[in-house]
């Protein structure tokens, strides 16, 4: 048991667990995504939301304007790390 506990910490892996909620992470990435269309009426549908090495991935699409993307949030402060856009 002990030597598992090792190889988990040496390997740098993090288990605490999320301070942000998967809710809590879809909210960010909303308003993130209004905010950065000037707050136009837009329909964004939420595809698929994951937690993975401390960062919730957040998959949406808008299929009005045909783009879509992921972003990125931290799970322990609800930081944006990274965001991804495609547009048709």
């Amino acid at each position: 048991m002990i030597i598992l506990l090792l190889i988990t910490v040496g390997c740098g892996h993090d288990i605490s667990e999320p301070k942000i909620t998967q809710t809590k992470a879809e909210a960010i990435v909303l308003q993130h995504l209004i905010e950065d269309r000037n707050k136009v009426e837009i329909k964004i549908k939420l595809k698929s939301v994951s937690n993975s090495r401390g960062k919730y991935i957040v998959e949406w699409e808008i299929d009005k304007n045909c783009e879509f993307g992921a972003v990125q949030v931290d799970d322990q402060s609800g930081e944006l790390l990274e965001a991804e856009e495609t547009n048709c």
